[in-house]
């Protein structure tokens, strides 16, 4: 039975895996505490929380919220990336401050309760956030109003162009004489 103190952190990390999109676990040992900061502070933006965890805790949330299979992912310390919104935006994050800093291991990924390598966790990066998939979708529901308004203009520009060429034929069989206005 966990303390009192535990239980509040057990739900604290419930419900940031509940209400994550994605978490990454990494290993964070021999990271400084600046570089620790700056990560939290490139994350924000994206919507991504950064979280010391203690692995029996996580453990015992993940399994509260009916998850299983993390025993081996959660081996030395880790931290935990919670991306709640730009789920690719958060995840690239993440892995270019693991390349770029040796000292932080991506050691996998959980998404839905289902525990992801980091080739799955690459696959993710080249996902579109959600701004360009909201701009794509919205660029396919303009299209046919759009297409219906240039078709409608079109036929309306040729009967302007059949009207102006019949005013020039008129014009050129009375010889030069304007035709009277219609």
């Amino acid at each position: 039975m966990p303390t009192e103190r535990k239980a509040v952190k057990i739900t604290n990390l419930e419900e940031l895996l509940g209400s994550s999109a994605l978490a990454i676990l990494t290993e964070y040992r021999g990271l400084k505490v600046s570089e620790l900061t700056k990560l939290r502070n490139d994350l924000r933006p994206k919507g991504t929380e950064y979280h010391v965890a203690k692995n029996t805790l996580l453990l015992r949330a993940a399994n509260d919220l009916g998850w299983s299979g993390l025993d081996d992912a959660l081996a030395g310390p880790t931290a935990v990336a919670f991306i709640k919104e730009d789920l690719s935006g958060g995840t690239k994050a993440v892995l270019d401050f693991a390349r770029t800093n040796k000292t932080i291991v991506v050691k996998s990924g959980i998404l839905g309760g289902k525990l992801l390598n980091s080739e799955q966790l690459e696959a993710i990066t080249k996902l579109k956030s959600k701004n360009e998939l909201v701009a794509n979708m919205l660029g396919s529901l303009l299209a046919p109003p759009r297409n219906l308004v240039n078709v409608l203009s079109q036929t309306t520009r040729s009967l302007v162009n059949v009207l102006d060429a019949y005013r020039k034929k008129l014009e050129e069989g009375e010889g030069g004489e304007t035709a009277p206005a219609a």
